[in-house]
């Protein structure tokens, strides 16, 4: 019965590793997130919203025409003391067209300016969003790919803890070896059996993960060849160089400068509230017996004139606007200053965290090869009597657990270089194209 079991786990195991189907390279998988993506697609809604606020603003430029029209019917009764007369029943008629055209007004010049550096903002963020998706693909495609990785490892594993189990035994039915030595290996098999089935529940996960992002189930995902993989320096390869490219191109630090700008135009927006506005204003308006003072009258009225508007006392309100406006200012200010200090301890942490991952990876190859000759020769010591069941255990043990920090490794230091251009505000699809290199499909 327990041979079953583990025959069972084994084969959900396999199952789970993937099948043969079309591969979803990492450039298939960005290009079907452009298309997938919630969340870029929320920013291009955005982006068109805010690109609006140009028209609205200049709409305000232009003569505002205005159309009426009213025809019913009325009755009028003449009366004296108490008395009335048969009431007069006539038509009414009144239609009239009027044209406003602005011709000074400082607040919608303010609100003009305004609303084309908030459309160059939605362009940053739009950009920033564009951004964060190739971080977020990748992201999503190197955790697929390492749950993948430590489901191989751990099916790896789970086969060499078989055969050790099994030498055990024939061991001990020979008279070579200890009803101890078959029980650590039970023991150590039992325990990858365990690991392979919760790893297996993170392969499907990510796997999902992927799918929600790029609306594509990926059966098959192509691998990282270390002989393709750049591990290279960050160029430049000094970090100040990479903190003042940050400081003008990070789209936060942009969005906050261009926030600065907008709260400046917003407060002389409320400063033009005070001062006077000019407009030309034009009509015509034609009526037919408008009320019961002019039964049966025509009236053919033709208007312009120059109206101007000066604000005398509005009860505090425009100082309290401008007020408000530069405590708004002042705020982005400080924003700016929090974006700049953030940007910059983000760029030293991935600089870093770049070089750091290089280190790592060439480190875990090296423990890799240690591991497999230290394996090898624990094996053999095994079989001549001089190394125990336990040592060649933990000798497995280190080299799946080496090769899975190797993977985990190299996946971080592709997602650390990407977050680095990220950051400094570079980062773009040849990017993504370059990482999709260093990667090949797997053959059936």
């Amino acid at each position: 019965m327990k041979l079953l079991v583990h025959l069972i786990v084994l084969a959900v195991i396999a199952v789970a590793l993937p099948v043969h189907a079309a591969q979803l390279d990492l450039t298939t998988a960005y290009q079907k997130a452009l298309e997938h993506d919630a969340r870029l697609g929320s920013a291009k809604a955005d982006n068109q919203i805010y690109k609006e606020e140009i028209g609205k603003a200049r709409s305000q430029f232009r003569p505002n025409v205005r159309m009426n029209a009213s025809r019913g019917r009325s009755a009028t009764q003449h009366g004296y003391l108490g008395s009335f007369s048969a009431p007069d029943y006539y038509n009414t008629i009144n239609y009239g067209v009027s044209v406003r055209q602005p011709l000074l007004n400082f607040s919608n010049v303010a609100s003009y300016k305004q609303a084309k550096v908030v459309s160059a903002k939605s362009d940053v963020d739009l950009g920033k969003e564009e951004a964060s998706l190739i971080v977020r693909t990748t992201e999503a495609y190197c955790n697929a790919l390492y749950a993948e990785d430590n489901l191989a490892f751990s099916k790896a594993l789970i086969q060499a803890t078989l055969e050790q189990l099994e030498q055990a035994r024939q061991r001990f039915e020979k008279g070579f070896g200890t009803i101890t030595e078959v029980e650590e290996a039970q023991a150590g098999y039992d325990s990858a059996l365990a690991e392979g089935v919760d790893i297996m529940n993170s392969v499907e996960f990510s796997r999902q993960e992927l799918e929600n992002l790029t609306g594509v189930y990926p059966d098959q995902l192509c691998r990282v060849v270390s002989e393709k993989l750049l591990l290279q320096r960050p160029l430049p390869n000094n970090v100040e160089s990479w903190i003042e490219l940050a400081h003008s191109a990070n789209p936060e630090v942009v969005g906050a400068r261009q926030e600065i700008v907008i709260a400046k135009r917003e407060i002389e927006k409320q400063r033009a509230a005070r001062y006077p506005t000019i407009d030309l204003v034009a009509g015509r308006n034609y009526s037919e017996s408008e009320n019961n003072y002019s039964i049966g009258s025509t009236y053919d009225t033709y208007s312009i004139s120059v109206q101007m508007s000066v604000p005398m006392y509005t009860g505090g309100y425009v100082s309290a606007s401008v007020r408000q406006a530069h405590a708004k200012w002042l705020k982005a200010g400080e924003q700016l200053n929090w974006q700049e200090r953030g940007v910059e301890s983000d760029i030293r942490k991935y600089y870093n965290g770049s070089i750091s991952s290089i280190e790592q990876v060439r480190a875990y190859e090296q423990a890799v090869h240690s591991h497999e000759i230290a394996l090898i020769g624990t094996q053999k010591g095994y079989k001549a009597g001089l190394r125990s069941n336990v040592d060649v255990l933990d000798s497995q043990q280190k080299l799946y657990a080496s090769r899975r920090n190797l993977a985990k490794a190299r996946y971080q230091y592709i997602l650390n270089r990407l977050m680095l251009r990220q950051t400094a505000g570079i980062l773009s699809a040849t990017d993504i194209e370059e990482v999709n290199g260093w990667l090949v499909a797997i053959k059936p």
